[in-house]
C-alpha cells in the first residue's frame, strides 16, 4: 500500500476528504488515489505529514475490532525495527475503519526512475536493507504478506522503511479468479504479481460467487482465515521480486498470468535474471524466488550468505548500525546531521577503510586525492554517506551548519567518482549558490571550483553541463549585493573558466576518437566535431567574458584585486591573445587612476607580468609609460612592485632595447634611495639588464649611470653581490622624507643645484636664497646632518621625488575626504544587531523600557537564522503558551523536562519542516528559562556573599575610641498609630516597621540622607483590619542605623 496508488477510482467510491469529519486532529491535505479495498489521502498533523487509509464500512457486521488489535499488536512487536513501519494508529468510526502512518515522499518503485538515478553501490545497499527489514519483521514474530515496490519505501538518504503491513489481507487466493488479487493486491493497476506462487490454490476451495467482480474471500468468516497462515518463505519470494525488479531498472519479475504459469513449470525467469549484470545478486535473487517454498532460505541466512559478496563487509560492520542513528526522531534534524557526521568523520574514514591503525584516520595526500587513490571498501561507504550528507543540504537552517556541510562535501569529494561529483555534489553546490546567507554563498562558490577542478573526464551525458548548468547557475554572482560574495567569484572564476575549458577539450577528444572508430563515414560529417567545438569556445568565451568585465568593473577595489591575484594568467590563457589584449588588459590599465588604494596599483605590476608575457612583446609600447608610472608612485612599496615587474619582464625578453635605457636612467638614482626593499628592486633590474646587453652596450650605455653611486668601478655587474657591495651609503630617511614633504621642494631642488655648480666651479658665488623659507628649510636640512653628498644624491633623486610630492599632495586631499566619511568604527546598534549575550545581573528598568522602544527596530533587522531559532520578538500564542508552562515551573526543578513526541521517527518529507520549526519554536522559552534560572543562580549567590560579608561587620566589635554621634537623619511621619516593631533586612538597605494602626511600611534607607528632615519614603505592604497589635520580625539590626520610635512617627539617626 504504497503512498501514490495509480488507477482511477470507480465512480461508486465516494471522495476520501467526506471522511475527514470523523478525523479531529487531522487535516485533509490531498488524494493519493483510492481503490475498491482503501481509500487513500495524505493528511496534515501536528508532527507532520501523515498516511490516512480509509476502509468504507459497508456491512456494520464485520469483526473489524479483532483487526484493530492484530495491528496494535504488530506496532509493538515492530516498535524497534529501524527498517519498518508499521501502521502507528488504527481507529474505528461508524462509517470507516482507519489507518494512519508516517508519511514518505518515495517508494522504490519511483525511486528507480527519479534521478539521480541508483548506482550500483546504491542499489546493493537498499537490497542489503529491504532483507534487514524482513529478518527485523520475522524475528520479531511478524510476516508481511504484501511486500512490493510500493510498500518499499526510500527517503531521502536512502534509508528503507519496509510499510503497510497486510496481515489482514488474505493469505490464499484462487487461481481461476483475479477477482480477490485485484481487490486486494493489484493497487497500482500494474498487473505485476509478487505474490508466492504457493498463495494461490485451487479455486473450489473457496466458495462461488456469481459475480466475477466480487472477490471469493469472506472477511466475515474466521475459518476462512485460519486456513492457512503467511510464512517467511511468502515474505522471501516477494522481496526477491523486489531486489529484481530493483537492479533490472524497474522491469518486474512476474505479472499476474506470468505467475500462474511460473506456479505450474510454465515460465522461466532466466530472461529477466540475465539482465542483471551483478552475478551475486543475479544467484541472491534466483534462489529467493524459486518454486518449492522450503528450498528458500530465512533472510538472516541469506544476509549471512552474501556477506562480502553481493553485500560488502562494511554495510555489516559500520554502516547499518551507524546509520540507524539518524532514523531515531533525536536526529531528525538536518543540521543534528551534519554536525554529528563532521563530528565523527575521522573516525568514519577510519571504518570505512577497515579499521587500520589510528594514524590511517588522517587525511590523505593531496595527491592521492585527486588521483582517485581510494579503495573499493571506502568508496562504497562513502557512496552512502553522501546520501546522507546530500539529503540534508537542503533542509539546513544554520549557516554554522551549511558551513560544516560544505566542509564535509570538500572533504571527500576527492574520494568520489565523476559521476557522484556531477549528478549528486554539484546540483546541492549551485543550490547554496543562492543562499540567503553571503558567507555560505561565498563558501559554495569556492567549493564548487574546487570540487569541478577534481573533474578529470566527462561522461556523455554531462557534456554541455558548464554552458547550460553550473555558468548560468552562478552568473548572478557577478552583481550579489555581498563584497565578500562577488569577491570570492573574482577569486574562482579563473579557476572555472579554465575547468569549463577542459570539458570542452575532453568533450572534443571524446567525439574525434569516436570519429575515427567509425568506419565508412563522409568527409563532411567528421569535420562536424570541429565546427562544434568553435561554435562552443566562442559561446563559452562570451559568458566569462561578460562575467570577468562586470567584476573588473567592480566599485570594491578588493573584488579588482582579487580578480587580478588569483589567475589573471589563466584567464589570458582561457581568451586567448586577442581579447587578453582588448578585455583583460584595457580594463587593468584603469587601476593606475585610483591614487588611494595603494593595494589595487600594487595587484597590477603583480600581475601585469603575466599578461604581458601572453600578449608578448608588442605589449611594451603600452606597459612603458604605466611601468613609468610605477617607479614615481608615492607608495614605496608599489616602487618595489614596479621594479620587480620590470625585472621579470626584462628576464623573459618583453622590453625593447630603447625602452631599456630609459628604465635605467630612471631606476638608476633607486640606488641611493633609502628604502632597502627599492634599493635591492633597482640592483635587481639593472644585474638583469647586464646580463642581456653585451660587453660594450654594459660599458657605454649602462656603466654612465651606474657611476654616481658606486665607490670603485666594477667588472661584473650581472653579479647582485657585486654591486651591492660597492654601493654608496643611501640618503638619510631623516633628510628624504622631510625634503618630500616640503611644500617648497621645486624651489629647494633649484638651490640644491646652484650650490652644485659652484662645486663644480660652473658658477663663482651661490647666492643667498631670497624665500626665507627656503632658507629656514635648508638650515633645517644642514642641521639633521645634510652633507655636499647628500646633496648629490638628493638632486640625482630630483625628478623621483618632484612626481611623488606632487601625487602625495593629490592623494592627502582625497583620503583626507575619505577618512571623513568612514572612521573605521563600526557602531552595532545603529545596525540593529543583537548580541548573543544576556547578563546575569538583571538591568534597571529605564534600560528595559530603553530596550523596549528599539524593539521594533531590532526585531526587522534581526538575522533570518537568529529568528528561527529563537523566534521574533513578537509575543505569539505559542510563545506565550510557552512561557505561562515556565512559569508554573518550581523553584527547586532544575531543568525543564521535555517529552518526546512520539511518530515521525524517520524520513525526509515535506512535513519534516513543520515538525523541525515545532521544534526550534521552543528554543526562545527554553532559553528565557535557562537565563532565569541563571539570574536566579547568581541572585542567590550574591545574597549569600552579601550576607557574610554583613555577618562579618557585625560579628565585629566597636573600634576603640568609638562613641554614638546621634545625628539625626530623617523623622518619619507614615504610621497612624504607635510602632511596636522595627525590623532591618540582612543587607542594611530596607527595614520595615510594624504599627498599631495595622500596617507594616517598608522604608528605604539609602533615601533617607537628604536635606530634609522628614522623609515619606515607604510602601504599605500588609494591612490588618482586625482589632489587635501587629508586630513584625525580620533581622538583626546594625550598628549603621538605630531606629527610636515614639507615639506616631520614627526617628533614624546615626550613631
Amino acid at each position: 500500500m504504497g503512498n501514490q496508488l495509480a488507477g482511477i477510482a470507480p465512480a461508486q467510491i465516494l471522495s476520501v476528504d467526506s471522511y475527514f469529519s470523523d478525523i479531529h486532529d487531522h487535516e485533509y491535505d490531498k488524494s493519493l488515489g483510492s481503490t475498491r479495498f482503501f481509500k487513500v489521502a495524505r493528511a496534515k498533523h501536528k508532527e507532520g505529514l501523515v498516511v490516512v487509509k480509509v476502509f468504507a464500512i459497508q456491512d456494520p457486521s464485520l469483526p473489524l475490532t479483532s483487526y484493530k488489535q492484530e495491528l496494535e499488536e504488530l506496532k509493538i512487536r515492530l516498535h524497534s525495527c529501524q527498517n519498518c513501519l508499521p501502521f502507528q494508529k488504527a481507529s474505528l468510526t461508524e462509517k470507516a475503519a482507519i489507518l494512519f502512518r508516517q508519511y514518505v515522499r518515495d517508494n522504490l518503485y519511483d525511486r528507480i526512475s527519479t534521478r539521480p538515478f541508483l548506482n550500483n553501490v546504491e542499489k546493493r545497499w537498499l537490497a542489503f536493507q529491504i532483507l534487514t527489514a524482513v529478518d527485523q519483521a520475522h524475528k520479531s514474530g511478524v510476516r508481511h504478506g504484501d511486500i512490493k515496490t510500493e510498500n518499499v519505501m526510500v527517503t531521502s538518504w536512502n534509508w528503507v522503511l519496509l510499510t503497510d503491513f497486510a496481515s489482514f489481507k488474505p493469505t490464499y487466493l484462487p487461481e481461476d479468479n483475479p477477482a480477490d488479487f485485484n481487490y486486494f493486491f493489484d493497487t497500482s493497476r500494474r498487473r505485476t504479481c509478487y505474490i508466492a506462487p504457493e498463495r494461490f490454490v485451487d479455486g473450489s476451495m473457496f466458495t462461488t460467487e456469481s459475480d466475477q467482480n466480487t472477490p471469493l474471500v469472506d472477511l466475515t468468516s474466521n475459518s476462512q482465515r485460519s486456513r492457512g497462515e503467511l510464512k517467511q518463505a511468502m515474505d522471501i519470494f516477494s522481496a526477491g521480486c523486489v531486489i529484481a525488479e530493483l537492479f533490472t531498472e524497474g522491469v518486474p519479475l512476474f505479472d499476474l498470468s506470468q505467475l500462474l504459469a511460473y506456479r505450474k513449470g510454465h515460465f522461466q525467469t532466466e530472461h529477466v535474471l540475465m539482465k542483471i549484470e551483478d552475478r551475486y545478486i543475479r544467484e541472491l535473487v534466483a534462489q529467493m524466488v524459486q518454486r518449492e517454498p522450503e528450498k528458500r532460505l530465512t533472510a538472516e541466512e541469506y544476509l549471512k550468505q552474501q556477506r562480502g559478496n553481493a553485500f560488502p563487509d562494511i554495510f555489516y560492520t559500520f554502516l547499518q548500525p551507524y546509520m540507524a542513528q539518524f532514523a531515531k526522531e533525536t536526529f531528525q534534524s538536518a543540521d543534528e546531521r551534519v554536525l554529528v557526521i563532521r563530528k565523527d568523520l575521522d573516525n568514519i574514514l577510519h571504518n570505512l577503510r577497515g579499521g587500520g591503525p589510528s594514524g590511517s584516520s588522517e587525511k590523505p595526500e593531496k595527491g592521492d586525492q585527486e588521483s582517485g587513490v581510494v579503495s573499493a571498501k571506502e568508496e562504497q561507504g562513502l557512496v552512502v554517506l553522501v546520501s546522507v550528507i546530500t539529503s540534508c543540504l537542503q533542509t539546513l537552517r544554520s549557516c554554522d551548519s551549511k558551513l560544516a556541510a560544505l566542509e564535509l562535501v570538500l572533504h571527500l569529494a576527492g574520494r568520489l567518482r565523476v559521476e557522484t561529483l556531477l549528478d549528486r555534489i554539484t546540483p546541492y553546490l549551485l543550490h547554496f549558490c543562492s543562499d540567503p546567507a553571503p558567507r555560505v554563498r561565498a563558501q559554495a562558490v569556492r567549493t564548487l571550483a574546487k570540487v569541478l577542478a577534481l573533474v578529470k573526464e566527462v561522461p556523455r551525458n554531462d557534456v554541455n553541463i558548464y554552458p547550460e548548468y553550473i555558468l548560468p547557475g552562478i552568473a548572478h554572482l557577478a552583481q550579489d549585493d555581498a563584497t565578500i560574495v562577488r569577491l570570492a567569484y573574482a577569486e574562482n572564476i579563473a579557476h572555472l573558466a579554465e575547468t569549463a575549458l577542459r570539458f570542452l577539450e575532453l568533450v572534443q577528444e571524446n567525439n574525434l576518437n569516436m570519429e575515427h572508430d567509425l568506419n565508412g563515414e563522409d568527409t563532411e560529417e567528421t569535420l562536424h566535431p570541429n565546427e562544434n567545438y568553435d561554435s562552443e569556445l566562442q559561446a563559452l568565451h562570451e559568458m566569462v567574458q561578460q562575467k570577468v568585465v562586470t567584476l573588473l568593473s567592480d566599485s570594491e577595489n578588493i573584488v579588482k584585486q582579487s580578480l587580478m591575484e588569483n589567475g589573471i594568467t589563466r584567464l589570458c590563457v582561457f581568451f586567448g591573445r586577442q581579447k587578453a589584449n582588448d578585455v583583460l588588459l584595457s580594463h587593468m590599465i584603469t587601476f593606475l587612476n585610483d591614487k588611494n588604494d595603494w593595494h589595487l596599483r600594487g595587484a597590477f605590476f603583480d600581475s601585469i607580468v603575466g599578461v604581458a608575457a601572453y600578449v608578448g612583446w608588442q605589449s611594451s609600447s603600452i606597459l612603458k609609460p604605466l611601468l613609468q608610472q610605477g617607479l614615481s608612485d608615492a607608495e614605496e612599496f608599489v616602487i618595489y612592485k614596479a621594479l620587480n615587474s620590470l625585472t621579470c619582464m626584462c628576464q623573459l625578453g618583453l622590453l625593447q632595447k630603447p625602452h631599456i635605457y630609459e628604465f635605467v636612467s630612471d631606476i638608476a638614482p633607486f640606488l641611493c634611495h633609502p628604502n632597502l626593499w627599492i634599493r635591492y628592486g633597482a640592483v635587481g633590474f639593472i644585474t638583469v639588464v647586464a646580463q642581456h646587453l653585451n660587453i660594450a652596450d654594459v660599458y657605454c650605455k649602462l656603466m654612465p649611470h651606474l657611476n654616481p653611486f658606486i665607490t670603485q668601478p666594477i667588472i661584473q655587474i650581472d653579479k647582485e653581490i657585486v654591486l651591492l657591495s660597492v654601493l654608496k651609503e643611501p640618503v638619510s630617511r631623516s633628510i628624504f622624507d622631510y625634503s618630500l614633504r616640503s611644500k617648497d621642494i621645486g624651489s629647494l631642488f633649484r638651490h640644491l643645484l646652484l650650490r652644485q655648480k659652484k662645486r663644480s666651479g660652473s658658477l663663482p658665488e651661490c647666492p643667498i636664497p631670497e624665500d626665507p623659507a627656503i632658507a629656514q628649510l635648508l638650515k633645517k636640512l644642514l642641521s639633521q646632518g645634510m652633507t655636499e653628498a647628500e646633496e648629490d644624491k638628493l638632486l640625482a633623486l630630483k625628478d623621483f621625488m618632484l612626481k611623488s610630492n606632487k601625487a602625495k599632495a593629490n592623494m592627502g586631499d582625497q583620503s583626507h575626504l575619505g577618512e571623513a566619511v568612514q572612521s573605521g568604527v563600526i557602531d552595532l546598534a545603529t545596525l540593529g544587531i543583537m548580541g548573543r549575550q544576556v547578563d546575569l545581573v538583571k538591568p534597571k528598568q529605564e534600560a528595559e523600557d530603553k530596550r523596549a522602544r528599539k524593539h521594533t527596530k531590532q526585531d526587522s533587522n534581526m538575522n533570518e537564522e537568529w529568528k528561527s531559532m529563537f523566534g521574533s520578538q513578537e509575543s505569539t500564542a505559542t510563545s506565550t503558551f510557552y512561557l505561562c508552562v515556565l512559569h508554573q515551573v518550581p523553584e527547586g526543578a532544575g531543568t525543564r523536562k521535555t517529552t518526546a513526541s512520539p511518530g515521525v521517527p524517520v524520513g525526509q518529507s515535506a512535513g519534516a519542516v513543520s515538525t523541525y520549526q515545532r521544534r526550534l519554536n521552543t528554543c526562545k522559552a527554553e532559553l528565557q528559562h535557562l537565563v532565569q534560572q541563571k539570574r536566579e543562580q547568581c541572585s542567590a549567590e550574591r545574597m549569600a556573599k552579601q550576607m557574610m560579608e554583613s555577618a562579618e561587620w557585625e560579628s565585629r566589635p566597636p573600634p576603640p575610641g568609638w562613641h554614638p554621634k546621634g545625628l539625626l537623619v530623617a523623622h518619619l511621619h507614615e504610621h497612624k498609630s504607635a510602632v511596636n516593631r522595627i525590623r532591618v533586612s540582612d543587607e542594611h538597605s530596607i527595614f520595615a516597621t510594624a504599627s498599631n494602626d495595622g500596617t507594616v511600611k517598608v522604608w528605604d534607607s539609602q533615601k533617607m540622607e537628604g536635606k530634609t528632615t522628614t522623609t515619606r519614603y515607604a510602601k504599605q505592604i500588609v494591612t490588618n483590619n482586625q482589632p489587635g497589635n501587629l508586630h513584625l520580625s525580620i533581622s538583626i539590626t546594625n550598628f549603621n542605623f538605630n531606629t527610636v520610635y515614639n507615639r506616631y512617627s520614627v526617628c533614624v539617626c546615626r550613631w
